[in-house]
């Protein structure tokens, strides 16, 4: 009974702790994921807003995830050129036609509330995937 009350305490205080972080609603992102590596890239809104971003990251991630076909896949942003996000008949996804630096292409079904997280020279930065229309990463030396 004591574990139940317990539980019902934490879910009652969840969506505090997303606010309080800075995770999940219209909140300003107050702390972004720190990647193991730093990537840069320029992210287009789908309005044309283009912003150049430092330690992007995938939902924390250095690689992009999703699914192609029935499998699940992840992609490392070395191997990443350009991603395009575009409509998915399937609600809630999108696809991201990804471009790699090898000259291939790959389509891959995303989630479309995925956050991509980074820093700009004016502060952190956070878009989900919905809101996305193109990301060109930087050539890495």
């Amino acid at each position: 009974m004591l574990a139940g009350l317990g539980l019902l305490a934490f879910l009652g205080l969840a969506p505090a702790l997303a606010v309080a972080t800075g995770f999940g609603g219209d909140n300003p992102p107050s702390r972004i994921p720190i990647p193991a590596k730093d990537y840069s890239a320029k992210v287009e809104d789908q309005g044309g807003v283009v912003v150049e971003v430092d330690r992007v990251t995938w939902n924390g991630e250095v690689f992009l995830y999703g699914n192609v076909g029935a499998a699940q896949v992840t992609v490392p942003f070395d191997g990443i050129r350009t991603v395009e996000i575009l409509p998915s008949t399937v609600q809630g996804k999108r696809k991201a036609r990804v471009s790699l630096r090898t000259g291939e292409s790959v389509e891959i079904q995303v989630n479309d509330d995925t956050p991509c997280y980074g820093r700009t020279k004016f502060g952190n930065y956070s878009i989900e995937a919905e809101e996305i229309r193109f990301v060109t990463f930087e050539e890495r030396p």
